[in-house]
């Protein structure tokens, strides 16, 4: 435990400034790789399958795409290791409850993706060697454990925004979780959970769309480049309806936050929109607004270059606006996730400082089959460590002393983080970002690589080729 007050005193550096930047970046890095795998899982099969039925020019890019798949799984599982134990080095306490409680959605997302890395492996090893049926169902079972692994951990940061189903025996001194309760009371999960798969196949859709006019004006092989453009204009249309749902999606995912003031206000009172009159105690109106920068960009991408797409008259210009509304499609997904997470800084349970101020009545806590005693909440609060970090600029105590529940904490004037003290030390915090250095450059190469690179040398193997013709 740390007391806050020696800290700012003393002037002494622990692992504050550097954890919620080291994993907001390694979960930003999993998080997009993991939304375009959860799109890629439904198109690789069902762009072999129209490949198998005569369509021999989407066999390349099929392929092409299957090991841009592999690549962008490996990078993102890699980074969902590193999240998990940089989370368990600076939170072991917050793990040990969370993951107790929350074992069942945990465990549906984890079963998921061990049936998910199955259907990786046999779908590509599978390739030309099995049955069309065992092909076929092996690839349905890649989409569907694509869809599960969000519901199972969406299910998770539902509950890191509303604890719903969480229960509190006071007899026997055990929390338990209503799976049911967490999942049918929690209004902000299926919103969060149906954004989540629409905005992965959105995203999907432009990066490959991107790609493959990328392809089309780069390689040098006409079925290449005939199969490029098709998967390019197939393409085309699932993404300006997925860009158009995304709209309504984010107005519901919006509106279930208003069951949240402290996290609506952090988000959208700076801009005017507030919750029964409140204030953002951490602004990140600003995230959003870049949010929809982005979006506006994407729109426009669409918009200028969809109809050359699909009337043949592409250009290369075209082609570089569609390649940079992919990428920015990504940083589209990474910043929403951001502001999601932030939104509620320092909390990890976005309703708690609502609960404990009294913006959610307490008797509104069984809606959400919430079912703890009033006199516990504070006990449970910090046994939760709900509070994340211990921060100086601006710094936990200040914010919950400006919303009037810092006493709520144990020692009135100080907050505590039970932060794992070996993650704070010097020669850990140097090796920690020695490794994050080696993980990011290694992602790099490995998505330019897989992605570019090869097209890239075909290319200029073919120019030379041409060139001694002549």
């Amino acid at each position: 435990m740390y007391d806050i007050d020696n800290l700012l005193k003393n002037g002494e550096e622990i692992m504050v400034g550097y954890a919620p930047i080291m994993l907001a970046l390694v979960f930003t890095i999993h998080i997009t790789m993991v939304n375009l795998g959860m799109g890629l899982a439904w198109l690789i099969p069902y762009i072999k399958w129209r490949a198998d039925r005569g369509e021999k020019e989407l066999e390349k890019p099929a392929k092409s795409l299957m090991r841009f798949y592999a690549a962008t799984y490996g990078v993102g599982g890699v980074f969902a290791t590193a999240f998990t134990v940089f989370l368990l080095s600076f939170y072991p306490h917050f793990l040990r409850f969370a993951g107790s409680i929350t074992l069942i959605p945990f465990g549906i997302a984890i079963l998921m993706i061990v049936l998910h890395f199955f259907s990786i492996s046999a779908f590509w090893y599978g390739w030309d060697r099995w049955s069309r049926k065992a092909h076929y169902f092996i690839g349905f079972l890649l989409g569907i454990s694509a869809l599960l692994i969000p519901f199972g951990f969406r299910a998770v940061f539902a509950f890191l925004n509303i604890p719903a189903g969480l229960g509190y025996d006071p007899v026997h001194h055990k929390f338990y979780l209503n799976v049911v309760d967490a999942i049918t009371k929690n209004p902000t999960f299926w919103p969060l959970y149906l954004k989540s798969i629409v905005g992965a196949f959105t995203v999907t859709s432009l990066v490959v769309i991107g790609a493959m006019v990328y392809k089309y004006f780069l390689s040098g092989d006409d079925e290449e480049k005939r199969g490029a453009l098709k998967v390019a204009k197939m393409l085309a249309k699932p993404a300006a309806i997925g860009l158009g749902l995304m709209i309504p999606l984010g107005i519901w995912y919006t509106i279930s936050l208003e069951n949240i003031p402290y996290k609506f206000n952090n988000i959208f009172a700076p801009l005017g929109w507030s919750v029964d009159g409140g204030k953002a105690y951490y602004n990140v109106s600003w995230l959003f607004v870049l949010k929809m920068v982005f979006v506006a960009i994407q729109i426009f991408a669409l918009a200028y270059s969809l109809p050359a797409l699909l009337g043949n008259r592409l250009t290369k210009r075209h082609a570089k606006v569609l390649l940079f509304g992919g990428i920015i499609g990504i940083a589209t997904i990474a910043a929403g996730e951001l502001l999601n997470a932030f939104s509620q800084y320092p909390f990890f349970v976005a309703a708690w400082p609502d609960i404990l101020t009294g913006h959610i009545a307490l008797n509104k806590l069984a809606s959400y089959g919430i079912h703890i005693p009033k006199q516990y909440l504070p006990t449970i609060v910090s046994t939760i460590n709900s509070v994340v970090l211990l921060d100086t600029t601006p710094t936990t105590y200040h914010i919950l002393k400006a919303m009037g529940i810092a006493k709520l904490f144990p020692q009135a004037s100080s907050v505590m983080s039970p932060v794992n003290q070996l993650a704070v030390i010097t020669p850990v915090k140097a090796l920690t970002i020695a490794f994050l250095a080696f993980l990011l450059a290694a992602a790099a190469y490995f998505v330019i690589y897989v992605l570019l690179w090869p097209t890239a040398t075909k290319a200029k193997q073919a120019i030379t080729a041409e060139e001694k013709q002549y």
